[in-house]
């Protein structure tokens, strides 16, 4: 009883230990990342992949491309204030909250930012952070899409392989994956024609002369949020087209998809982008 008891002492006061290390990591990096935001923001390179994992780190990118804005302290730039009033507090398990204000003399000004750090092979890295458009939402839900259905492609009727597709290509951005692109780029290839995958091409190209890399015509987008997940819809509009749409905030996204079938499969054939609601 008495080992027990010492085993579980020991165990608490590990988990406790880590816990504490890795708010003051937190703390440490964001400390450096402001100051370098403020001085010299090349040397947030090598800072985020000290503390960030290779996934996130993939992620970020994306976000960067899909608002503007830098996803890490949600904004473009700060001042010394933000320095000064940085705080972080845990909510939760490996949740933590990051606060600072632009003005420290004006409440109006304080970002919130929720995100979620682990203890991997002996390092804090920081695996998640809250996209602005989620607000301060945390907890593990925000990483998971939930059990909508399998990742099979259905070949049954038209809807159903167009809701499938969908289904497993949304997933993929969801699991934030080292091989996301592989895995994205082989459902396209499987699941394409040559036309439609000429104009996923035509379209990510076009966004590349802006400096944005990674655009997918698909969901119109440069990433797909787990939260916009269950809102995902695709509606019969006529023969072989259908409309598809999901929601970010306010927003519809709505991606105009036909179909064809080659050698007994459907594939999706053409993809026209309608304006944002």
């Amino acid at each position: 009883m008495k080992r027990f008891i010492f085993a579980f002492i020991f165990i608490l006061s590990f988990n406790t230990i880590c816990i504490g290390a890795c708010l003051e990591d937190i703390r440490t990096f964001y400390a450096a990342y402001l100051t370098n935001v403020l001085h010299d923001s090349s040397n947030n390179e090598v800072l985020c992949e000290k503390y960030l994992t290779e996934e996130l780190l993939a992620k970020v990118q994306r976000l960067i491309n899909a608002t503007g804005a830098n996803p890490i302290i949600q904004a473009q730039d700060v001042n010394i204030d933000a320095i000064k009033t940085l705080d972080v507090k845990r909510l939760s398990d490996d949740w933590y909250l990051v606060s600072f204000l632009q003005n420290k003399g004006d409440s109006s000004t304080l970002t919130k930012i929720p995100l979620k750090a682990q203890n991997i092979d002996g390092n804090c890295k920081i695996t998640y952070i809250t996209p602005v458009w989620n607000g301060l939402k945390y907890g593990d839900e925000l990483l998971s899409c939930g059990t909508k259905g399998a990742n099979k492609i259905d070949q049954t009727s038209e809807r159903l392989f167009l809701e499938s597709f969908y289904n497993a290509y949304v997933r993929v951005y969801c699991t934030m994956s080292k091989d996301l692109n592989v895995q994205l780029s082989s459902l396209r290839l499987n699941n394409l024609s040559q036309n439609a995958l000429g104009q996923f091409k035509h379209a990510e190209l076009d966004n590349l002369k802006d400096g944005l890399n990674g655009y997918d015509i698909l969901i119109d987008n440069f990433d797909f949020d787990n939260l916009w997940y269950k809102s995902v819809k695709i509606t019969r509009l006529s023969n072989s087209h259908y409309q598809m749409t999901y929601l970010v905030g306010g927003k519809i996204y709505k991606i105009t998809v036909s179909t064809k079938k080659r050698d007994n499969k459907y594939l999706i054939d053409s993809l026209i982008v309608s304006s944002r609601i």
